[in-house]
């Protein structure tokens, strides 16, 4: 009798697989949720020169190969990433490149010098998935006196702009020149126009009401995104630029606290943080 049992199993087993109803694996088993069928999914990831928390233990290529399996794991298609280093005595490789190379050779990247740094680059970058950038440029953004050197990097892709920036806090002035040059740019374009940046300013700051007279936040401003202020405010963010282009559909907006790839702690002295829209 148990051999018939067994026998009748198997063939049920047989036919479920020939009928297309076996159990299937999950595609996206991670902490992060799975990106919507037929969403982008834009990231702002500060990753803090790619070595706050490195010893002998976790090294500087571990921390570049975890920032582009995060990156991977998300599922994002664009991301703009801050505090990169380029060549300097600090970190002696192209961040940027390696970290979108890490992604797949079908990653694009674009990276923004703010600063002369040890004999190399300070700066940020923008990286995106499957696509060719058709445009690029920097805009070196003007500081208050003896405060750090900031830019404003832009990628134009076939269906959106992916700008990023990392700005000095308590800076108004900043976001207005932002504004200006963006809208000179793009205020009169019907393609979407996306910003993530670390803007070192609060949800309610004097900054973040600057960029709210051009710009639409999308991503969720509920949560803190950076790991050594816990509980302190959100101060990385993606915005949507008001120009001639629709507003997009706006899914849903996370925190990266928790990732299969490694821990989100020791990859940065910063969380990403995500939207996923529709254009």
């Amino acid at each position: 009798m148990k051999a018939i049992h067994s026998t009748i199993a198997a063939l049920c087993a047989t036919l479920l697989v020939a009928c297309g109803n076996a159990p299937q694996s999950q595609e996206h088993n991670s902490p992060i949720a799975a990106k919507p069928k037929g969403a982008i999914r834009i990231m702002s990831y500060n990753v803090g020169a790619i070595g706050k928390f490195v010893d002998d233990n976790f090294t500087k290529e571990d921390n570049a190969k975890l920032i582009s399996d995060i990156i991977i794991e998300s599922q994002s298609d664009a991301v703009a990433i801050q505090e990169l280093d380029s060549c300097n005595a600090r970190n002696n490789y192209f961040q940027l490149k390696t970290v979108a190379e890490g992604c797949g050779k079908d990653w694009d990247y674009f990276y923004g010098p703010a600063i002369n740094y040890r004999g190399g680059k300070y700066g940020t970058g923008v990286t995106a998935k499957g696509q060719k950038a058709i445009k690029t440029l920097y805009i070196p953004v003007p500081v208050q006196e003896k405060r750090e050197a900031r830019v404003l990097t832009i990628a134009e892709y076939k269906n959106y702009v992916i700008a990023c920036t990392h700005l000095n806090g308590g800076d108004p002035e900043q976001v207005k020149f932002i504004n200006t040059e963006i809208k000179k740019l793009y205020g009169d374009s019907k393609k979407p126009v996306f910003l993530g940046g670390d803007m070192n300013a609060f949800p309610d700051s004097d900054m973040i009401n600057e960029f709210r007279k051009e710009w639409t936040i999308i991503s969720q401003i509920a949560e803190g995104t950076t790991v050594v202020t816990v509980g302190k405010p959100c101060i990385d963010y993606v915005l949507q630029l008001n120009n001639k282009a629709k507003p997009v559909t706006v899914i849903d907006s996370k925190v990266i606290r928790e990732a299969n790839s490694g821990d989100m702690k020791k990859a940065s002295d910063h969380y990403a943080v995500y939207v996923d829209v529709k254009l």
